[in-house]
């Protein structure tokens, strides 16, 4: 019974991420229909759009407290169902103010209550000792989400008109996710938190939290801004238009091959040492793409940025969590997301400003290589100070609920037998 419990969490966790993602980047992927369609300007639909990303990380404290207080189940239903009905408003609106209510407001609460933290949450407190491979196999549903969602939402935006593919979005996340969601038996009773750590400890773990979480508004600094300048970049470059737009499914299909590289290492490899090498990759992508000759050096540029973007959240948030109370885990990661998303609109924000200050986003991915830089050397100076810490202070062991468990077998599939 724990078996089926555990993988209907699990299956729940991915669709809801496939959904809630491939829901968001969809919108996007919309916006050219949208304006051909009312003559609604793109200053305006980014306005809407910054106003969906402020307001999603801006909910992210309360998500978390939600999560703590009700349960991530519980919340995941209620995200879902207000996505659901933001994309059925979506399919009968016609005035831009309506479209800024029903994506810009109820949609960014729909997502920030059925993305990321809450699905987090649910799998952490499921899989308490392989959180970082249920984290890395959820997570791969935002690529998930990229390759199935969003090329069907903008064929049949092109096919059958912008109702029918909102209609689509809608119904398909109530009919497929939310029977899923209904499943999945409420998590398992948190456990009573340990007792109170040594001072010296203490502050070692909130710094070694604080690093974690500079790290991980670092990482979404270049995110969704390289994600959404890729096919014009790669047009500035040299390529045809028609194939500008292949990029980010490109990027998404090698971030997915990235993620299931991930869950395999997670075996042998600490989520931190992994976390090393994609930081460095990150680096090394963002560099290239700045000074890229030509169509193929961007093409690699893209494939390293793909294999170093998303795979880079599952071991951040298994990192950040890895000592916290199960009852506190949707406010230890809500922190994290409002950073995250901060990040990532101050991204996007400069992106635009700059192509549109100098005609070319040279400038900002060449000065932006600096953020991943940073992120690596802020989490190898953390781990010199975690190795200094546990050289001088070495208390005696303790028979705790933090004792390590017996060793697990390797495989998720098989863990879940357990």
């Amino acid at each position: 019974m724990l078996l089926k419990r555990r993988h209907v969490a699990l299956l729940a966790g991915l669709a809801c991420m496939t959904a809630a993602f491939g829901v968001n980047f969809a919108a996007g992927a919309l916006f050219p229909f949208l304006a051909a369609e009312h003559g609604w300007s793109a200053a305006a639909l980014g306005a809407v759009a910054g106003l969906n990303t402020a307001l999603t990380g801006l909910l992210q404290p309360l998500v978390g407290r939600a999560v703590d207080a009700w349960g991530a189940r519980r919340v995941l239903l209620i995200g879902m169902s207000l996505l659901v009905a933001a994309q059925m408003l979506l399919s009968v609106t016609s005035q831009l103010w309506q479209f800024a209510l029903a994506y810009g407001v109820l949609g960014a609460a729909g997502f920030a209550a059925s993305s990321t933290p809450p699905v987090s949450a649910l799998v952490s407190r499921w899989f308490p000792h392989r959180k970082a491979s249920a984290l890395t196999i959820i997570t791969a549903g935002i690529n998930l989400g990229q390759l199935l969602v969003v090329p069907a939402a903008a064929f049949l935006a092109g096919v059958e008109g912008i109702p029918t593919s909102y209609t689509f979005l809608g119904a398909g996340a109530a009919v497929l996710v939310i029977p899923l969601l209904l499943a999945t038996p409420t998590e398992p009773p948190v456990a009573s938190a340990p007792s109170a750590p040594a001072k010296a400890t203490s502050a070692a773990a909130r710094s070694g939290s604080l690093t974690l979480t500079i790290t991980f508004g670092l990482h979404a600094l270049s995110l969704y801004m390289v994600m959404l300048a890729l096919p014009q970049y790669a047009i500035d470059h040299g390529t045809a238009p028609a194939a500008s737009g292949n990029l980010a499914a490109l990027a998404a299909a090698a971030s997915l091959a990235a993620m299931i590289a991930t869950g395999v290492l997670l075996r042998r490899a600490a989520p931190r040492s992994l976390l090393y090498a994609l930081h460095a990759l990150r680096t090394l992508a963002l560099l290239l793409l700045a000074f890229a000759p030509g169509p193929a050096l961007v093409l690699a540029g893209t494939v390293l940025f793909g294999l170093s973007s998303f795979a880079t959240i599952p071991l951040t948030v298994a990192a950040l969590t890895e000592k916290t109370p199960a009852s506190r885990l949707g406010r230890s990661m809500a922190r994290a997301w409002l950073v995250h998303q901060t990040a990532a609109a101050l991204g996007v924000a400069a992106g635009g400003a700059v192509h549109a200050w100098t005609g070319s986003y040279t400038p900002l991915l060449a000065g932006i290589a600096a953020a991943p830089l940073l992120a690596l050397v802020l989490l190898l100076r953390s781990r010199t100070a975690d190795s200094d810490a546990g050289a001088t202070t070495q208390p005696a062991p303790t028979h705790t609920s933090d004792t390590p468990v017996p060793d697990l077998p390797t495989s998720l599939t098989t863990e879940g037998m357990s």
